[in-house]
């Protein structure tokens, strides 16, 4: 049991067991979150606040025994380490923190207030949770990290034109509205919302001149936010894509025919071939469907049920590349036997790469020919 535990918590691992579990964890984090939005309702029916509270203390009971089994399974992911040491590691790790604020803060704050706006808003928290599973914080991190110097600019030519707009702002309406702009402060938070285009509506200039500074700000906050939104989005589409090249990479170099490639060869196939992890028994191809990829196999096992007798294939074949040469719809529904990890390559980058890699074809036509050979 702690080992199937121990597999269940492993990010790595793409069982039917974690998709359950994991599936589980979400349906609790959104159930217990909207249960605590109800309960907050003025005008919710007798009971329902009851049923609301019982579904929190539920999903709260769950996550802190989910911290306790991840603390007892660790040193299984962990063999080199001692449990004690593995254990303490794991303590003042992300995933521990991330247990910890699931369950600690709520269940400190109802013995101050159990009231349904005390304790159980703090089920928000939950969100949290589905970090365990998405790389997007540390990428994120990442990109903040490589594109500092420039979004250090673009704050610093934010700042810059929010105080010499609040100034200049607060000159021109300090006596015309002085219970508005009567002084920099207030001016400021003017300036913010103009800024960000969000316009309250709080705080509205009436002077000639503190309405054409106000103009200037309104576009001057289209060009920060627009280049800040630009600086954003490239670093993080260059993060994946670096990331996913460099996982990539290492699942080219599993596979066994691509181990007398070039390492040129193989930047070309980590650049085009995508990742996919499935469960047993789940249906990677259907018979009659269109070829429009073929698949490598890194790890597991598919079966291609073919008649008189299925076909079973493990690591290091591949299979959906006739489709791709004859253009025929599928001969074969394929199914994993096991949990497997395949890398997709799809039917345009297919023609591709085999007219500028006409080695990689006859690899693959060597291996065809080897696997349909009799035995």
């Amino acid at each position: 049991m702690r080992h199937t535990m121990a597999d269940i918590y492993d990010e790595r691992v793409i069982s039917r067991a974690s998709w359950t579990y994991r599936t589980f964890e979400a349906g609790c984090v959104v159930v217990g979150i909207g249960a605590m939005m109800l309960r907050t309702e003025p005008d919710l029916p007798a009971g329902w606040g009851g049923i609301c509270l019982a579904i929190d203390i539920f999903v709260l009971l769950v996550f802190a025994l989910d911290w306790l089994v991840r603390l007892w399974v660790i040193p299984l992911q962990h063999m080199a380490m001692s449990p004690a040491d593995a254990r303490k590691e794991w303590i003042s790790s992300r995933s521990s923190i991330i247990g910890i604020l699931s369950f600690a803060p709520m269940a400190v704050m109802a013995l101050v207030d159990p009231s349904p706006a005390g304790a159980p808003v703090l089920s928000v928290l939950w969100v949290i949770r589905f970090a365990h599973y998405s790389q997007g914080i540390d990428m994120l991190v990442s990109v903040f990290a490589r594109e500092q110097q420039a979004i250090t600019g673009v704050l610093f030519i934010f700042f810059s034109v929010l105080l010499t707009g609040g100034v200049v702002e607060f000159l021109a309406e300090r006596h015309a509205q002085p219970q508005v702009f009567g002084s920099v402060a207030r001016t400021l938070w003017w300036g913010i919302t103009t800024l960000t285009t969000t316009g309250y509506g709080d705080a509205v200039p009436i002077t000639p001149l503190g309405r054409l500074v106000a103009g200037a700000m309104m576009i001057s906050g289209i060009v920060v936010f627009g280049l800040l939104a630009g600086i954003l989005a490239t670093g993080f589409a260059a993060e994946m894509k670096r990331r996913d090249f460099l996982r990539n990479w290492d699942l080219v170099a599993q596979v066994p025919m691509f181990h007398d490639v070039g390492p040129g060869t193989i930047a070309d196939l980590a650049g085009l071939l995508r990742p996919r992890e499935l469960p047993s028994r789940t249906v990677v191809a259907r018979r009659g469907a269109a070829g429009d990829c073929m698949f490598f196999i890194v790890s597991g096992e598919v079966e291609i049920q073919l008649e008189p007798k299925p076909v079973r294939l493990g690591r290091g074949h591949f299979f959906g590349e006739m489709a791709l040469v004859t253009g025929a719809t599928r001969n074969a529904t394929v199914v994993t036997t096991a949990a497997t990890r395949l890398l997709v390559l799809d039917i345009a980058d297919f023609r591709a790469l085999a007219s500028a890699k006409p080695e990689l074809l006859d690899i693959i036509h060597q291996e065809a020919g080897r696997r349909s050979s009799p035995t």
